[in-house]
């Protein structure tokens, strides 16, 4: 479990929903209730919005997914010692130029299963030394170790959106 001092501000509440002990076990661990929620929503429900300006599901499962390779590149990085400082990318622009109209729920769920075995089996290559390498993103110090978290909680934040808001 990475000390929350250690994670930068913006990223607190999403490590703080992680309970598990590692970074490995982060990334399965809402695996199966995610699974539950995306493969079963309706095409209306993916499609709605709960508000006027708000994402869709189908939207959410998308920026997942971005979001998850981002930070996940960033790991590999981070990990090779590239202490190149990394941009920020701006995620309301990348949910508003991927066009996941023609898609199907389930379909984006099959897209983040992928990216998230990609995600796992890059950490399962990480030993200590690696995990514990930080780099440079968006004007904050990383470590790859903090990064599996942050991911693993971004989509428990997203995914209880979806719960709260859609179902």
């Amino acid at each position: 479990m990475p000390i929350l001092e250690s994670i930068p501000e913006y990223f607190k509440p999403y490590v703080k929903r992680v309970q598990s002990e590692n970074a490995n076990t982060a990334l399965e661990e809402q695996l199966n209730e995610m699974a539950a929620i995306y493969q079963t929503m309706s095409p209306e429900k993916a499609d709605s919005r709960y508000a006027e300006g708000k994402w869709s599901p189908k939207q959410i499962v998308q920026h997942i997914i971005d979001t998850e390779r981002i930070l996940s590149q960033r790991a590999l990085r981070f990990s090779r010692r590239d202490m190149t400082q990394l941009p920020g990318f701006d995620h309301e622009l990348y949910v508003e130029s991927a066009n996941v109209n023609h898609r199907i729920i389930e379909n984006l769920w099959d897209e983040f299963m992928a990216v998230r075995v990609s995600t796992k089996l890059l950490y399962l290559s990480f030993g200590e030394k690696e995990l514990s390498r930080e780099g440079f993103a968006n004007g904050m110090v990383l470590s790859v170790e903090n990064l599996a978290y942050i991911m693993a909680g971004h989509a428990l934040h997203h995914t209880e959106i979806i719960k709260e808001r859609y179902l």
